[in-house]
This record gives C-alpha cells, sequence and structure tokens, in this order.
C-alpha cells in the first residue's frame, strides 16, 4: 500500500522514475486474523499507531547505512551456535517497532558479523544497489522525524508528505481490494544468514 500510493503520487513529477522501496517495521508480533471476514478493528490491530505517510529520497549508500542500523537487532550469533529466537532478538533492548525491513529490494543480514557489517547482497531488480543511486523511500512520519534515530532520514529530501494516515489507508486498501490474500504481495525480500549461509 504505501509503495503503490508514493508511486501514484509522484507521478508526472522530476521524481516519478525513482525506484520506490518501503520501511515498515512489526509493531506487533501477535496482530494475526484468521480467514474468513476481516473488520476495521483487526486491520487496526496490524497498525496501532496514528503515523502518517511520507516518502523521502536516499541513496543507496544511505539505504545501506540505514539497513545496517536496523540489523542491530539481532544479537551476533556465534559460528555453530545453535539458533535461538527468543535470544536472537531484541539485542541491546531494541524493540520491534525499530526493526525495519525494506521492500523492494533484496539483501541479506548476516548474523555471524558484528553491527554495522552484516548487509551483503543488496539489489534492486537482480543488480547491485550502486553507492550513488536514488529512491524514493516511503516511510512513516515518526521514523522521518527521528524516532528510532535512523541515519539520514530526517535531512534527507521530503518528496511526498499529504499527510495520510496509515492506518485508514491500510483500511481503505483491504476494503477496496474485497481480498486479503498474502499470494499477491507478500514477498521474501531478506534473509537472515550466518556466514553467507541461511540459519532457517
Amino acid at each position: 500500500m504505501q509503495t503503490e500510493t508514493v508511486k501514484k503520487a509522484l507521478g508526472g513529477t522530476a521524481d516519478a522514475a525513482l525506484p520506490v522501496l518501503s520501511v515498515s517495521a512489526p509493531f506487533s508480533r501477535t496482530a494475526t486474523f484468521p480467514a474468513g471476514p476481516v473488520s476495521v478493528r483487526d486491520m487496526a490491530g496490524l497498525y496501532i499507531y496514528d503515523n502518517t505517510l511520507m516518502a523521502v529520497k536516499l541513496t543507496g549508500a544511505q539505504l545501506k547505512e540505514y539497513l545496517e542500523y536496523s540489523a542491530k537487532y539481532f544479537n551476533q550469533l556465534a559460528p555453530g551456535a545453535p539458533v535461538d529466537i527468543a535470544t536472537l532478538t531484541n539485542a541491546g533492548g531494541t524493540p520491534d517497532y525499530n526493526y525495519d525491513q525494506l521492500a523492494g529490494v533484496t539483501y541479506d543480514i548476516d548474523v555471524a558479523k558484528p553491527v554495522g557489517q552484516r548487509i551483503t547482497g543488496l539489489s534492486y531488480r537482480g543488480q547491485p544497489v550502486a553507492a550513488d543511486q536514488q529512491f524514493a523511500v516511503a516511510i512513516n512520519n515518526y521514523r522521518q522525524s527521528g524516532g528510532g534515530g535512523f541515519p539520514h532520514v530526517t535531512t534527507a529530501p521530503v518528496l511526498y508528505n499529504a499527510q495520510v494516515e496509515i492506518r485508514q489507508a491500510l483500511i481503505d486498501y483491504a476494503t477496496a481490494t474485497g481480498t486479503i490474500d498474502p499470494a499477491t504481495f507478500a514477498e521474501a525480500d531478506w534473509k537472515l544468514t550466518r556466514d553467507g549461509v541461511p540459519v532457517f
């Protein structure tokens, strides 16, 4: 929804040709809804904050630094150590909502590496992301205003800020679509690795 909203808004502008990516964070690990009718309450449970949608312009180098910062959410996993989901995340007390995932590019997070050296294989449409390549990044206003301390976004050029509430936009999207089928939008954009080998 964030990607499509920003793409539509940038149409006809000087930034219309920019690839559009989307940042999101897991606000709740337990927010789900079963098969069957979906209510407004169900949708609101997926996005519990009153954030609005924005878009900023970032370079490939800035994207990588942003993702490196986000990847501090994971504890470093020693070679040969068993993978324990209960202790793998929330490193240093980092809350779930400060773990940002980036849709529209693919990348690996190598949790055997120290913080700041974990992002590998950052690619857009199968091609490595160049340091000077430019992107429009859909992001919420909390993050853009400095929430969580992520790099670059507070000073990046703002491309879109129409005060659209993300929670309401999700509800509108679901209402207009009629059926929510993960197969139509879910993508495996990133994975955890240890020394280049998938963790799961």
